[in-house]
């Protein structure tokens, strides 16, 4: 007789974790739907674990996964031509771009923007407080200074 379980994985900074088990399908779709909803990781998996006790085999299908890109539509067909025409133009670049290949990012982007924000109040509140300690210093000396 097999014995199947449902897993949950989630994915955050290139490492799947196995989140939780369930039985039941429907439990873990719930709970992989609501992980996903939450905007907290890169990806979500379910995984069905089947176990033979018989064979002593498992076997691991994937049910959910929203960690898969979109298919892109292929380009159409071009003549050879354009082919050669675009090859040459290929040929003609000295170094290709860093990015070459990779779609922006609007996660990095969001990020970047938080970072940005988070540095710009931490230097405003190292430069408020240097400032206030120097007014204090300046202010303690006065103060000295009228007691001698």
């Amino acid at each position: 007789m097999s014995k199947s379980l449902y897993e949950v994985h989630t994915l955050k900074g290139g490492q799947w974790v196995i989140d939780s088990t369930y039985p039941d399908r429907e439990a873990s779709m719930e709970v992989a739907k609501a992980l996903h909803g939450e905007k907290r990781f890169d990806g979500i998996k379910v995984i069905k674990d089947t176990f033979d006790a018989k064979s002593g085999q498992g076997k691991e299908i994937v049910v959910y996964d929203t960690s898969k890109a979109p298919r892109e539509k292929a380009p159409p067909p071009q003549s050879p031509a354009a082919k050669t025409a675009e090859a040459s133009a290929a040929a003609a670049s000295a170094a290709p771009s860093p990015a070459a290949g990779r779609a922006p990012a609007k996660k990095a982007k969001n990020q970047d923007v938080s970072v940005a924000i988070k540095a710009v109040l931490w230097l405003t509140l190292i430069l408020v407080g240097g400032l206030g300690v120097l007014f204090l210093i300046t202010k303690a000396g006065d103060l000295m200074g009228k007691g001698f």
